[in-house]
């Protein structure tokens, strides 16, 4: 096995396993993503101990709600006008819908409640305030 090193891309598989034992893979479509060791990918644990691991290397970490997805945000819960929600066919809770966060940036909020004029949405990330393992394993390095 050889040890990765700073500036090394790496491809790795990863998993989130929340607390009830629920498996989120994080890999798209079972393909590995690729990481630049000792570049911040958006989780502390995962970027300290990419530089620790080698190829063929798989290891768990223990990640709080706040390393992991962050805690839930109440400023990203609010309602809108049903009538500024472009979509086809009925608005039912549970369905996501794209957003334009102010800043020009595109966000992801969930519906959890549709009324004749308003439409509740929580624009936190799905994990937000779970603790979780997070499994890595190192598939190859170039």
């Amino acid at each position: 096995m050889s040890q990765l090193v700073n500036a090394q891309t790496a491809k790795v598989h990863i998993t989130f396993t929340l607390e009830d034992g629920t498996v989120v893979p994080a890999s798209p479509d079972g393909q590995p993503v690729e990481l630049v060791v000792g570049e911040p990918c958006g989780f502390k644990a995962v970027d300290d101990a990419l530089p620790t691991m080698a190829v063929g290397e798989e290891r768990t970490l223990q990640l709080t709600a706040e390393e992991a997805f962050g805690l839930p945000d109440p400023n990203l819960r609010f309602e809108i006008e049903r009538a500024q929600v472009q979509a086809e066919g009925d608005i039912q809770p549970g369905m996501a819908m794209q957003m334009d966060n102010g800043d020009g940036q595109v966000m992801t909020a969930i519906i959890h409640e549709v009324t004749e004029t308003t439409v509740r949405v929580d624009a936190n990330h799905p994990l937000a305030g779970e603790a979780l393992a997070c499994k890595i394993e190192v598939v190859s390095a170039v």
